[in-house]
């Protein structure tokens, strides 16, 4: 009878939140597909959150119970919350050997190819192809960082994905280098054509992760960990993903573009 007892205590407490169940605070920036506004900030102040990753780290914090609320911010922010403060999730980093030490991985959400971009006649086989011509990037994500450490000096960062895709279409660059996925999108945010996209060179794969603050307990990151395969295992993660793969994003008002790109054409 105590045993019976003992087993149904432990049970109860199981489903209860604990020290080791911490209540992460959610992060992330505008990164589209993977999570991101409809119409983005630069449109308007109010916004549907949605994205490939942020939907799954939603269904994901359903199931195992942890409040939904994920914060959008500038992404430098969000990436300097995770690495400076404990007890947070970040949503959707890339993994990379640049950062491996400075987050815990709790799940990899999708894989994309980390892809270079040439513009009209430019050469994208390699990366040393375009050592010497202006190339953008996401500002403080990872291909900026490694440009920056192959001593890579024409980089040009953008807070937005779009905007490389416009200066690209615009000849302000002559290269880009970002996740596949990221550049499909961004592409077709301004209008554009992406069966005439100059693809070059994968650089590496880019293994886009649900992550958190170093030190976050092993039993905590096992949860998130059961809760994933959970959705991976009943097809709500394939549905997700099927989504996204048919999404068209509306293009970003020729409005918004000339007032971030005042000579936009």
């Amino acid at each position: 009878m105590r045993s019976a007892i003992a087993a149904a205590a432990l049970l109860l407490l199981s489903a209860l939140p604990t020290a080791a169940q911490q209540t992460l605070r959610l992060v992330t920036g505008e990164l589209p597909p993977y999570a991101f506004h409809v119409p983005p900030p630069t449109v308007a102040e109010q916004g549907e959150a949605q994205g490939l990753v942020f939907d799954v780290v939603r269904e994901v914090a359903r199931r195992i119970g942890h409040p939904q609320g994920v914060e959008f911010m500038p992404w430098a922010r969000a990436q300097e919350l995770a690495m400076t403060r404990p007890g947070v999730g970040i949503l959707a980093l890339t993994r990379s050997p640049e950062r491996e030490d400075r987050y815990a991985w709790v799940f990899n959400v999708v894989t994309d190819d980390l892809v270079l971009v040439g513009g009209a006649g430019v050469d994208a086989s390699s990366l040393e192809s375009v050592r010497n011509r202006p190339t953008g990037v996401l500002l403080r994500s990872g291909a900026e960082q490694l440009l920056r450490e192959q001593g890579f000096t024409r980089v040009q960062p953008a807070p937005e994905e779009w905007i490389n895709a416009q200066r690209l279409r615009d000849r302000l660059i002559d290269a880009w280098l970002a996740p596949r996925l990221m550049v499909l999108h961004a592409v077709r945010e301004v209008g554009g054509d992406v069966s005439a996209l100059n693809i070059g060179a994968v650089v590496r794969r880019s293994e886009i992760w649900f992550a958190a603050s170093r030190g976050l307990p092993e039993a905590e990151i096992a949860r998130w960990r059961r809760g994933f395969e959970e959705v991976r295992a009943d097809g709500a993660y394939d549905r997700i993903l099927a989504r996204y793969a048919r999404l068209r994003p509306a293009p970003v008002p020729e409005e918004a573009r000339r007032a971030t790109i005042p000579w936009v054409n």
